[in-house]
This record gives structure tokens, sequence and C-alpha cells, in this order.
């Protein structure tokens, strides 16, 4: 599944009255809620090399995706990545790149502080809200 038919599925839920949607073929799983504040969000497991969404520590501080793509710690492949474990930021800096519909959205600090861990892998698709950094 790649981002395009992930984002027609959020569409279809947002546009209808309907409370979750699933979706299951040979090498993926997904099941999208409409959280009570009306936002979509992917929750579930994903099988094959599509999605990924870690877990959430409950007690530790995260940047999460503002929306679905593929992830790219790095504006190019030979360069190197905005971030990484023990880098400090200020508020407007660049931490990432998600890909959504071929358009490159860079991600943006709303804050400063500091990254304690990179939760996803350059390529990894991301749903709504997934965990893409741990803050120190």
């Amino acid at each position: 599944m790649n981002t395009k038919d992930l984002k027609k599925l959020i569409e279809i839920l947002e546009d209808s009255k309907l409370e979750s949607l699933k979706y299951k073929d040979e090498t993926i799983e997904v099941e999208l809620k409409k959280p009570t504040a009306g936002a979509v969000s992917v929750v579930g497991d994903v099988v094959g090399d599509t999605v990924s969404i870690p877990k959430e520590d409950p007690v530790s501080k995260t940047i999460d995706a503002p929306l679905v793509g593929v992830f790219y710690s790095k504006p190019s492949p030979d360069k190197e990545p905005f971030v990484k474990a023990g880098t400090r930021f200020k508020k407007g800096d660049v931490l990432c790149i998600l890909e959504a519909m071929k358009v490159m959205n860079e991600i943006k600090a709303t804050e400063d502080g500091e990254i304690k861990a990179v939760l996803v892998e350059d390529g990894d698709a991301v749903g709504f809200k997934t965990p893409l950094f741990e803050l120190v």
C-alpha cells in the first residue's frame, strides 16, 4: 500500500459517518479510527515493509508526524541528517521531511529541545501522529 492509497482510506473515513475502518490485504493490515476530537489516526499492526507504528511510551515526550507520508531524515541521500540522537534544535529548525503525494514537506520544530532518539528509519511510511522523535 502506498501513501496515496492510505490517504484515500483516510478520506473515505473522514467523509463518512463511520467511526472506524479496517483494511487488510496480503501485505498490510490497517485500522483507522476517528478519535473524539474528530481527527483521523492510524492504529494497529502492518505486515510487510510499508507502515510501522512504534508503540508510544506515555512518559516520554515525542514529536509526532503531522501527516501521513514517507519519512526522510536528510535533505538528500548524500547529505547529513537534519538531526540525530543528541542534537539540540531551536524552534523553526527543520527536523525531517515527510513526502506525501510527491510533495516534500519540511517538518519544523515548534519549540526548542534535544533529540533523545530517532524512532523511524529513512524510507519508512508513517501515519498521522506516529512518533518520529523522542525528546530528552
